[in-house]
This record gives C-alpha cells, structure tokens and sequence, in this order.
C-alpha cells in the first residue's frame, strides 16, 4: 500500500521544466541584470552633471575670460574659453580657468561652479534641462529594454488583442510599469530636451 502511495505520488508530481526553458529564463535574467547594470552606469553622467548645473554641488564663483577662441565651423565647431576664475567668499584663484563651450564675453565675470575634478560648468536652465532630458531619455531606452526581455517570455500575452489583464498579475504590473516608463521617460525627454533647445536658440 505504501509503495502503490508512493508511485501515486510520484506519477501527479509537477514536472520539471526542460532544461532549455531553465535557461532561457537564466538568460533572460542575465539580460535584465545587465540592462539595469549599464543604464545605471549611463545614468551617473547626466545626475552628475546635474549636481553642478543646479548648483546643488561644486564651488561657486565667478569666471572672466582673457582669450576665447572658436575651433571648426557650422554645427560641428565648439568654443573655448581661458581666463581667471575667483571663487566666492575668497576660497581661491584659479588663473588658468578653461570653460568650454556657453556663450562667454570676453572681459565679463560669469557665474561657474567648479566641479571636483577642476573643471567648470556654468549654471544655466538650458543645461539642466538637457540633463534632464538625458535622464529621462535612458530611463526610456532601458524601459524599452525591459519590455523586450519580458515580452521574450512565454508566459507573456502580446499577441492579437489581447488586453494587458490576460497576462499574469505579477507580469501585468511589470509591464504597466515598464510601459509608463517608456512612454512617459520618453515624453518627458523629448520635452526637455525641446525646451532646452529653444532657451538656447533664443539666448535666454
């Protein structure tokens, strides 16, 4: 009786999923660990730069170019600037300040922060906005990623029209998150980045 219980048993056992599932769904999770790996790396640039552009990081003070000089033509040329920059409150004099790129007069003190690394980058709403829409931009790319690696899934219901519900609850919120991500990141970016550009056109 007891042998005959445990053949039952065994015969209404779950079964295994085939080795390849188990590694489709190892690769799938590797995949995920390295698109959040990188676009955290990517996303430092834009924070990080933000930290400075808002003044929420480095030293303030001011800077007043000496010599400015223009390198290349049309879209593809970039500006540079030296001179002395004077940090606020009496910290320091940095005599051989270079800035590049802004739209920098000769002879005229501007705000600048100094960033950790001796750099300098001028506060100015156009570069915040183009730092925010590089952070919303990433996010959207990654979400977009996402989506692809949970699409790749079986269990997962893209085909035809069926509706975002008929997919299990726990794939159901991914996707509804990665979705609005996605959408809105990218919205977000594009806005951003539009008003940037025209701040920038304008000169305000």
């Amino acid at each position: 009786m007891g042998q005959h219980e445990r053949a039952v048993r065994t015969e209404t056992a779950p079964a295994e999923p085939p080795p390849r599932n188990r590694a489709r769904t190892a690769l799938r999770a590797v995949l995920v660990l390295v698109i959040l790996t990188v676009a955290g790396l990517v996303m430092r640039l834009p924070l990080d730069d933000f930290r400075y552009t808002t003044g929420l990081s480095g030293t303030p003070g001011t800077f007043t170019a000496a010599q400015c000089h223009t390198v290349g033509s049309g879209r593809s040329s970039s500006r540079t600037c030296t001179g002395t920059y004077v940090a606020a409150h009496g910290g320091f004099t940095d005599r051989t300040a270079r800035v590049d790129g802004g739209r920098i007069e000769r002879g005229k003190p501007v705000g600048m922060q100094r960033e950790s690394d001796g750099s300098y980058v001028r506060p100015l709403t156009s570069g915040v906005l183009e730092d925010v829409a590089g952070a919303f931009g990433i996010a959207a790319v990654a979400a977009f990623l996402l989506l692809g690696v949970c699409v790749s899934s079986p269990r997962v219901v893209v085909e035809g029209d069926a509706p975002l519900r008929a997919n299990p609850r726990r794939w159901r919120i991914a996707l509804s998150v990665l979705l609005t991500l996605f959408i809105g990141g990218g919205v977000a970016g594009a806005l951003a980045f539009a008003a940037s550009f025209v701040i920038v056109l304008t000169g305000h």
